[in-house]
């Protein structure tokens, strides 16, 4: 089951609205690990690779992946990498039912069991699940819309600030 009631805001606008709940605030640093892409685990299929390689590169821009986040990445590219398998066989069970003169719907959304009875299509119930995984793991990272106020960007980029500091040095020199 997911989180119930509105998403929560962040203590800084709670500060500025006046903290109308009167509960304390926790407006410390917290945790900041350093801003770093891990490695690219060698268990991820093609489509997971290339789902990697974007979007590491995409939460390393804003400062929120660490090589601690190396499982969750995997577990989210992964899923990735199996929603886009999944939504390529409907599109050829769709494309198959219109080389073959089907009404294409039927073709993609209803699936005959043995004894002939009509129900809903394995392959929606398992694009419907992935895609609810998907969005989960999304939200972990700051990633969709609605959890990007729960999410904070390390502001440790130890990395960035040693080549900053020695491309300054050479144009100083």
């Amino acid at each position: 089951m997911g989180l119930r009631g509105p998403k929560p805001q962040s203590n800084v606008i709670k500060l500025l609205r006046g903290n109308p709940g009167r509960r304390t605030l926790d407006l410390s640093d917290g945790v900041h690990p350093e801003v770093a892409v891990p490695d690219i685990p060698r268990h991820l299929s093609p489509e997971a690779r290339k789902e990697w390689r974007r979007i590491t590169k995409e939460l390393a821009d804003v400062g929120l992946v660490s090589r601690l986040d190396r499982a969750a990445l995997s577990i989210y590219c992964q899923t990735w990498a199996r929603l886009v398998l999944a939504e390529q066989a409907i599109e050829g069970k769709r494309r198959h039912a219109v080389a073959a003169g089907l009404d294409e719907a039927e073709a993609v959304f209803i699936q005959l069991t043995p004894t002939g009875f009509q129900r809903e299509s394995a392959l929606l119930r398992i694009v419907g699940k992935l895609q609810q995984d998907c969005d989960r793991y999304l939200a972990s990272f700051g990633m969709s819309p609605s959890s990007r106020s729960r999410v904070k960007p390390s502001d440790n980029r130890q990395g960035d600030l040693f080549q900053e500091a020695g491309e300054d040095e050479w144009k100083s020199v």
